[in-house]
C-alpha cells in the first residue's frame, strides 16, 4: 500500500512539474505582452501631451535638452506635464514621472527616462543637418502625422535621438535606439498621437524608407 501511494505522489509530482515547464513560458510571455502595452500606452499619453502643448503654443512644439535651455524653454519632459495632468515642479512630482509614466517597465535602468524626443522637430533654419534651411517646428507643418515619429524608446541618457545629425544606416539608429526591448522590437509614437510596435527596420532603412525625416516619411 506504502508503495502505491509513493507512486501516485510521484506521478502526480511528475505530472506537476510537465505543467510547470509547460506554462511557465506561456506566463512570461504574457507578463512581459502587458509591459510591452503599458510602455504604449505610456507613449500615447506623451504623444498626446505633445500635441496639446503644441496648440496651446502658438503651433510649436517643445524641445529637447539638446536646445530647450539655450532658448529659454523648459525639455520637453517638463514642457509636456501640465498636460499629462501634472501641477507644479515639486521633486516628488518628478520623480512620479520618472518611475511611472516615463519609464517603460521593460527599462532595466530604474528611475530613467526610458523615451526621446526626435530632433527634427527642434531644428532651426540655423542649424546644419540635412534638408537645411526646411524647418519642422510647427505641428501643423508636419504633412504626414500618422507615419512620422516623434517619440523612440532609448538606451542613452539623453532626452532626444538625433536622426537629422548621424544617423547614415539602421546601426546608427540602432546606437541611440532602444531597439530590442520587447522582443526584438520597440515602440515608437507618432505625430499624430497614436503609438506602434515595430522593428526598427520598418522605420529606417534608408535610403528607401525614413520614418523620422518629415519630409520623407511615407
Amino acid at each position: 500500500e506504502f508503495r502505491r501511494v509513493l507512486f501516485r505522489s510521484l506521478v502526480v509530482i511528475a505530472i506537476i512539474a510537465i505543467l510547470a515547464a509547460i506554462l511557465l513560458p506561456t506566463l512570461s510571455r504574457a507578463k512581459d505582452s502587458a509591459k510591452s502595452i503599458q510602455c504604449l500606452n505610456q507613449m500615447r499619453q506623451i504623444s498626446l501631451a505633445t500635441r496639446l502643448y503644441a496648440e496651446d503654443s502658438g503651433d510649436e512644439f517643445p524641445r529637447s535638452q539638446h536646445s530647450a535651455f539655450a532658448n529659454r524653454q523648459l525639455p520637453w519632459e517638463r514642457a509636456i506635464a501640465p498636460h499629462l495632468g501634472i501641477r507644479g515642479s515639486s521633486s516628488t512630482a518628478w520623480t512620479n514621472l520618472l518611475l511611472g509614466l516615463y519609464h517603460c517597465p521593460k527599462d532595466e535602468k530604474p528611475g530613467r527616462l526610458s523615451y526621446g524626443f526626435n530632433y527634427f522637430f527642434e531644428v532651426g533654419a540655423e542649424d546644419d543637418y540635412p534638408g537645411k534651411p526646411q524647418t519642422w517646428r510647427k505641428l501643423t507643418g508636419i504633412l504626414k502625422p500618422t507615419t512620422t515619429i516623434i517619440y523612440a524608446e532609448t538606451t542613452i541618457a539623453a532626452d532626444h535621438v538625433m536622426p537629422a545629425l548621424g544617423w547614415l544606416s539602421g546601426a546608427d539608429a540602432a546606437n541611440e535606439i532602444a531597439s530590442t526591448r520587447h522582443r526584438q522590437k520597440s515602440n515608437y509614437a507618432f505625430v499624430d498621437g497614436h503609438a506602434e510596435l515595430l522593428r526598427l527596420s520598418q522605420t529606417y532603412e534608408p535610403p528607401q524608407l525614413d520614418f523620422w525625416n518629415p519630409s520623407l516619411a511615407p
